[in-house]
């Protein structure tokens, strides 16, 4: 990595890492709203907008121009989530978005597209997962569908129609998003490339892990924005955005 993108990655720990400290110092819930929500949407978008520099970096005819436009596309679609999210409270005198709301569209396309973009990737560079990593992947996407159906019971059986869609589709895609991304990160070799590819692993775990986290804490009426466990969007999303930096410097 460049300087510029080392310094633009330790602004990005800052960033995110002041969510925690806000919380944990406890400054003011509506200053911890408008902060959280605002590096949510930034960071999110200025990730996607690196996976899509590298889309237009990588030559005419390569593959992995559409892994990382899927990949892109799927941060994307989490940011303008992210927007539609941080524009309610600004419309409404700083109350919380409801969930489920519009923001959620945004957010439930993030996990298809990346995963999508993941099966692109193997298929097309001829990687194949090894029989244990396919069978630790169907495990903890066995282990990770339970553990998201616990998570989201209370919306599952909430009665409300567009809350049993919206937790049922959140129990059901980030647990494809977890097999998928297991039994690709399985197939991979050592190598500087693969180091680029790590990032982008590590990324997504960390988006899955706050996924959940929010999914439980909102349908249980206990999410606030600004609490420490956006951080951990805010720093898979700058994972996955180093692996874009890295592989377009590779590849060009």
């Amino acid at each position: 990595m460049t300087t510029v993108s080392k310094a633009g990655a330790a602004v990005w720990v800052v960033a995110a890492a002041l969510v925690v400290v806000f919380a944990v110092v406890g400054i003011d819930p509506k200053v911890r709203l408008y902060y959280s929500n605002v590096m949510q949407t930034l960071l999110s978008l200025a990730a996607a907008f690196l996976c899509f520099r590298t889309v237009f970096a990588l030559p005419e005819g390569s593959p992995l121009r559409k892994v990382w436009g899927l990949i892109g596309g799927g941060v994307l679609a989490w940011g303008i989530g992210a927007t539609v999210f941080a524009s309610y409270p600004l419309l409404n005198d700083g109350k919380e978005t409801p969930f489920p709301s519009l923001a959620d569209v945004g957010y439930l396309l993030t996990s298809p597209l990346i995963a999508a973009g993941l099966l692109v990737f193997t298929r097309s560079t001829g990687l194949v997962a090894p029989l244990w990593g396919k069978a630790v992947a169907l495990a903890l996407f066995g282990i990770s569908f339970a553990i998201a159906i616990w998570a989201n019971w209370p919306g599952l059986t909430s009665g409300a129609p567009l809350l049993v869609l919206t937790a049922g589709c959140y129990a059901l895609f980030d647990p494809v998003l977890l097999g998928v991304t297991v039994m690709t990160a399985s197939a991979f070799r050592g190598g500087e490339i693969a180091q680029a590819w790590w990032y982008l692993l590590a990324g997504i775990l960390l988006y899955y892990a706050g996924n959940q986290i929010y999914n439980y804490l909102s349908v249980t009426k206990q999410y606030a924005t600004g609490s420490p466990i956006d951080v951990g969007w805010l720093l898979g999303f700058g994972l996955i955005a180093i692996a874009a930096v890295k592989i377009r410097s590779l590849m060009t």
